[in-house]
């Protein structure tokens, strides 16, 4: 593992940001008139997790199939090289 450098950072370095980061917030006049803030709940929908899921459930098989076959070709070359 690498050792941690004790050396000194220059303070002269500018500090990297992006051009987003470097923008400065738009600085609202006292005569307009707050705008307030509408809050809106999500209504919970119904659906099927299974429906959701579907690729999950694949994707859980495929890897299943995968892993078992590695295991077989592994027990076959420890069985041939012994």
């Amino acid at each position: 593992m690498a050792k941690k450098s004790r050396r000194v950072r220059k303070q002269g370095r500018p500090a990297r940001l992006s051009p987003a980061q470097m923008a400065l917030p738009e600085v609202r006049k006292a005569s307009e008139a707050p705008v307030a803030a509408v809050s809106i709940q999500p209504t919970p929908q119904a659906s099927d997790l299974r429906e959701e899921y579907r690729y999950v459930i694949a994707d859980l098989k495929r890897i299943g199939i995968i892993a078992a076959a590695m295991l077989v070709v592994l027990i076959a070359l420890a069985l041939l090289l012994t």
